[in-house]
């Protein structure tokens, strides 16, 4: 029996972290959380989660010390569940879209932020398509297939 310790055996988070203007997912809405924050600032305050079941993308890692884009990019398998976390723009754009619909987001644009030592903002767009014939109502806490990155919200 193998050892569970193993680090082949370890679970990997599967959030999307928008590294480079390109970045994007396309794939079915499965889920919508809403979960507290981590982020400083921002502990305890209720965020939304969206989770996809991916028909393809890819991101870039954020360096953590430079906050630069980390090469070769993560390729977004079809099939694998992949979050990504809320934020203003992707929940107001996403407030009425039925979950089973296929959505694509892509990391358009990013622009400098208003309050002087805070990140750019990142702009990201949402498209929308139908409902995906092929979902079935499944969700990633239905299946142990997951995608990999190591960033949380």
């Amino acid at each position: 029996m193998d050892d569970i310790f193993d680090p082949k055996n370890e679970v990997k988070t599967s959030f999307i972290k928008w590294g480079k203007v390109g970045d994007y997912i396309k794939g079915t809405l499965s889920d919508i959380r809403e979960i507290n924050s981590t982020l400083p600032g921002k502990e305890g305050q209720r965020v939304k989660i969206y989770e996809f079941l991916a028909q393809g993308g890819e991101f870039h890692r954020l360096d953590e010390a430079t906050k630069q884009p980390i090469d070769p990019s993560v390729v977004i398998n079809e099939g694998e569940y992949w979050i990504v976390g809320g934020r203003v723009g992707i929940d107001n754009q996403l407030r009425n879209v039925k979950i089973g619909t296929i959505v694509g987001l892509r990391f358009a644009d990013s622009k400098p932020s208003k309050q002087k030592g805070f990140n750019p903002t990142k702009i990201i767009k949402v498209f929308l398509g139908g409902i995906d014939p092929n979902w079935m109502g499944q969700r990633a806490g239905d299946v142990t297939s997951v995608g990999e990155s190591d960033t949380e919200l």
